[in-house]
């Protein structure tokens, strides 16, 4: 294998500097640099710029020169002997990537959020583990391009692959934070994202840095105090009398099929009469497209049967946190407990450093005390019946229903307190004394 490096002397003192590769009978190719030197300068016996000259450019030319031969080297010996082919605009394909050079519809090539993109758009006909890419999955894909946007935006930069080190995990982590004012657990998921797709753009061959594997490059997150409803508060839920308000009533007996079912409200909001099977609830569920069958509850049964076989209408998954809020109120749910709830912080001058770089969202997680009520929201419905069950069943059938691949993610969704463990405990040495 070899280099050479050549001008070519034209009407202008300024010559471009060519490349020329080639390897026994199996390539010989010869492409522009984009790099150029006045004639005068050039050392053809050297193949650089010769060292009496005083131009500033000097060291700046002969350093790309012997970066780009390695390159191409290093390049061609992998190519080769892994089996790649070696096509007509091998060298100028390869000078654009060590120069980070793109065509306009080659730009996903080397810049971060281009590829990203790209990758996005062609997600509605991709497959990933054999089966669709579901849409939520693509509407988290879209949010975390748009916060790559907004990064860009306020810090005036367009971001290449070469880019993704510690110091970009560091600024998007303190713009996410401090200027967005985001919480660390949403944070967490723009970074997954992130390390899933250099991991993607590493794997098609592009010049990914390789410092997004460094431990430091990791998911962040907080501990969360979501709230659940204990059996007690299910039954008090189930037995209160909502005859007077039928938008309650119906609300309420949604409320308890998610509470008895431990669905996302993606599902138990569009249940049909047609994943009513026996005693049984039939279902692949929309998120994970995970197949379940969850056996009726005699509180779902009765629901039933109140509605003579209908479930109760469907309603928008933002009405129903609206009003869902409204019943465990009328219910008597307002003890004072610590959580977080979703505060719209649009009239909030003072909380957002530029509020000029801020999406038309500007609500935000805000920790602290709060009536139970106001706490409540369609994921309550999951957490509860996962931590009311949890100790009761063996946990491998409640994931089966529930639908968590492994156990460590499924115990960050109980949220039975230490106290209430203290007193699972108590009981079961009452049990053994003699």
């Amino acid at each position: 294998m070899k280099v050479l490096y050549f001008i070519a002397k034209g009407k202008s003192d300024t010559c471009s500097i060519y490349v020329r590769f080639w390897d026994s009978n199996r390539i010989d190719q010869k492409s522009k640099t984009g790099l150029s030197v006045k004639f005068g300068d050039w050392s053809q016996a050297k193949e650089k710029i010769k060292n009496t000259v005083t131009s500033s450019q000097k060291d700046f030319v002969n350093g790309k020169l012997r970066n780009l031969e390695t390159h191409l080297l290093d390049q061609y010996n992998i190519d080769y002997n892994s089996q790649q082919h070696i096509g007509a605009n091998w060298l100028k394909n390869n000078i654009k990537i060590f120069f980070g050079r793109a065509d306009t519809n080659e730009l996903h090539k080397i810049y971060f959020v281009d590829w990203v993109q790209r990758f996005i758009d062609e997600c509605p006909k991709n497959i990933y583990k054999g089966k669709p890419i579901a849409k939520r999955t693509i509407q988290h894909y879209v949010t975390t391009k748009n916060k790559l946007d907004s990064y860009e935006k306020y810090f005036s930069r367009k971001i290449r692959f070469q880019d993704i080190d510690l110091g970009f995990y560091r600024d998007f982590l303190f713009y996410c934070g401090k200027i967005e004012r985001i919480n660390n657990n949403t944070i967490g998921g723009y970074i997954t994202n992130i390390k899933k797709w250099c991991k993607i753009i590493d794997l098609e061959g592009l010049p990914i840095n390789p410092l997004y594997r460094h431990s430091e490059f990791t998911t962040i997150s907080n501990k969360t105090k979501d709230v659940y409803l204990s059996e007690h508060e299910i039954n008090t839920v189930f037995n209160h009398d909502f005859s007077y308000s039928e938008r309650l009533d119906n609300v309420k007996d949604n409320f308890i099929i998610g509470l008895r079912t431990g669905l996302r409200i993606s599902d138990f909001l569009r249940l049909k009469k047609m994943n009513l099977i026996g005693d049984n609830i039939e279902i692949e569920t929309t998120k994970t497209s995970h197949p379940v069958i969850i056996p009726m509850h005699y509180q779902v049964k009765e629901i039933l049967l109140k509605r003579n076989g209908s479930l109760p209408h469907q309603i928008s998954d933002a009405k129903f946190n609206e009003y869902v809020k409204e019943l465990c109120k009328a219910v008597g749910f307002i003890e004072i407990i610590q959580g977080a709830k979703m505060v719209n912080k649009k009239d909030d001058e003072d909380f957002f450093p530029d509020r000029s770089i801020i999406s038309k969202n500007k609500s935000r997680k805000e920790f602290g005390t709060y009536p139970k009520h106001e706490l409540i929201t369609s994921h309550t419905c999951r957490r509860s019946f996962a931590s009311n069950l949890y100790g009761n069943l063996d946990n491998m059938t409640i994931m089966a229903i529930t639908g968590h691949k492994t156990e460590s993610q499924f115990l960050k969704y109980i949220k039975i307190t230490s106290r209430e463990h203290a007193e699972k405990l108590r009981s079961y040495w009452a049990t053994q004394i003699k």
